[in-house]
């Protein structure tokens, strides 16, 4: 079974996403809730903020094994809108769990240990989000059916989807 999750992936369908975006969010409450209220701003000799310190190296550490981590969640549906996925989606995942890890560290102040588990899990779940809101905000019939949705005019936008592919024009 390991063998078939380290070459296929764990295959999940779209509307997981909804799931995962609970877990994760129980996960940031859990966490916020363990911590006790912010005492000091800290900073560096360069006068850098708090993802820069030393001290968040392991937080970065443990936010890239999330995000390369998050390369085993193979979402077909979304997975065919992106190029380069091998550095997508440790992308995504370090930048998502960070963002969470920066929200919670400006209210709170979590324990170290808490505070990488929570990176690593939140990079984990926070790639495949991230990417679904990606794609779909790159899909232009999504453009064109929210302007319609919205538009006050009579007048329809359509989408050619076959003027859109590379792979139908002739060179």
């Amino acid at each position: 079974m390991l063998k078939k999750i380290l070459t296929q992936g764990i295959r999940l369908k779209k509307r997981m996403l909804w799931v995962i975006a609970i877990i994760l969010l129980i996960t940031t409450a859990a966490v916020a809730s363990t911590a006790e209220p912010i005492r000091t701003i800290a900073a560096n000799t360069w006068g850098f903020g708090v993802p820069f310190l030393k001290s968040w190296l392991p937080i970065w550490i443990f936010a890239f094994a999330g995000g390369v981590g998050s390369l085993f969640f193979k979402i077909e549906q979304i997975d065919k809108h992106f190029r380069y996925l091998l550095v997508a989606k440790p992308f995504l995942g370090v930048f998502g769990a960070l963002s969470l890890c920066l929200i919670l560290a400006s209210a709170v102040e979590p324990q170290p240990p808490i505070m990488s588990a929570y990176a690593f899990i939140a990079a984990l779940l926070s790639a495949p989000i991230l990417q679904g809101l990606l794609a779909a905000a790159s899909i232009s019939r999504n453009h064109a059916a929210f302007i319609n949705a919205v538009n006050p005019f009579k007048f329809k936008v359509v989408v050619d989807d076959k003027g859109d592919r590379d792979d139908n024009t002739k060179s």
